[in-house]
């Protein structure tokens, strides 16, 4: 059965870079960004624009999980403010589809100071690591998913732990 890992976490955390490492790792993988499904200016949430969403993410999800020269894909997506809801409703769509995955949800959390230093390494502006940390920051807390604290780790190091809690709960299943 395919395999889609989502990876959630704060703003900044290291999620597309650690999706990336994945895909260099792993073979027979794809990777889906989300921030390429909702790049629009102005950007707003309507109904109109979370509908485009919804479908720009189903078609690509959709596409690599049946490809029959993909096994894994890695999701990366964020599910503060209204994106949960969009999740919820592309994954519903995959499975009214009948497209057959297995899901793992992962979390990727670091410390606060952590989480500013790459915030400004990958070049975001104050305002914005601002609104990140005071709506991102502490969100992911009430899930209740495996969660790596990558504080300490390279991406490289957060993807080999992130397939090995993946091989792990295969195993298990």
């Amino acid at each position: 059965m395919k395999q889609l890992i989502i990876i959630i976490g704060p703003n900044g955390v290291g999620k597309s870079t650690t999706a990336k490492k994945i895909v260099e790792q792993c073979e027979k993988t794809a990777y889906v960004d989300s921030d390429w499904c909702r790049v629009m200016n102005p950007f707003a949430f309507t109904e109109i624009t979370k509908q485009t969403i919804v479908e720009n993410i189903y078609c690509l999800l959709h596409n690599y999980l049946s490809c029959s020269d993909i096994n894994t894909v890695v999701f990366t997506y964020g599910w503060h403010g209204e994106r949960k809801d969009i999740y919820r409703r592309v994954i519903e769509k995959l499975r009214n589809d009948c497209i057959e995955f297995k899901d793992t949800i992962i979390i990727l959390k670091c410390t606060r100071d952590e989480n500013i230093r790459r915030a400004i390494k990958d070049g975001r502006d104050e305002m914005r690591i601002k609104r990140g940390m005071e709506m991102t920051f502490s969100f992911y807390d009430e899930y209740n998913y495996p969660c790596i604290d990558t504080t300490d780790m390279t991406s490289a190091q957060v993807a080999l732990k992130i397939k090995s809690l993946i091989n792990s709960s295969l195993s298990v299943s």
